[in-house]
């Protein structure tokens, strides 16, 4: 057999390469790495676009041990509180909030949450399904995994309705704004 990591032989079966030290997957198309979640836990929990996860999540398990990658977000680069809201990390949100809030590093943290999104979901994904496996039965355990997971989609109505308000707030600043500059200068708009 040929390690996948490091292309050196090894024995038929073999869990782990002598070489490299990678684990090996025993069945690639049920899990990401043996002492992880399997695919099929990560699908139940995940939801819509558990194939956009899987692939990401695979990142950080590419030599069979957990290791941080960067990889690309753009929904979490560009709606950093609302994507956290809408994939019920509720604590990140609310820290993104807050930081967001500060003046002058709106644009550098969005780049950074860009970058270490997908991570930190997979973190939260991470330790939700190691929690359900050691408090649910066989029975229960897929069934909380779905509710426990997906998405919320009261998110989206709340961000267009954020939007919205923001974009007439912007409109009433910027009219008031204009016309106060008339009435200094007394020109008339």
């Amino acid at each position: 057999m040929i390690c996948p990591y490091c292309k050196e032989t090894i024995l038929d079966g073999a869990i782990k390469c002598k070489h490299c030290g990678s684990m090996l997957n025993l069945d690639p198309t049920n899990s990401i790495n043996i002492d992880s979640i399997t695919t099929d836990e990560i699908r139940a929990f995940v939801g819509q676009n558990s194939y956009y996860y899987i692939q990401n999540f695979s990142k950080f398990t590419i030599m069979g041990r957990e290791k941080f990658s960067i990889t690309w977000n753009w929904s979490c680069f560009g709606f950093t509180f609302l994507w956290f809201l809408y994939r019920k990390m509720y604590a990140l949100a609310v820290i993104s909030f807050v930081i967001f809030c500060l003046p002058g590093i709106n644009l550098f943290m969005h780049i950074i949450v860009g970058a270490v999104g997908n991570y930190l979901y997979y973190r939260h994904v991470k330790s939700k399904i190691i929690e359900v496996r050691s408090t649910q039965s066989a029975l229960n355990y897929f069934p909380v995994l779905e509710e426990l997971g997906g998405i919320n989609t009261w998110v989206t109505t709340f961000g267009v309705i954020v939007c919205i308000i923001m974009a007439i707030l912007f409109a009433l600043f910027f009219s008031t704004m204009i016309a106060s500059m008339g009435h200094i200068t007394g020109i008339t708009i």
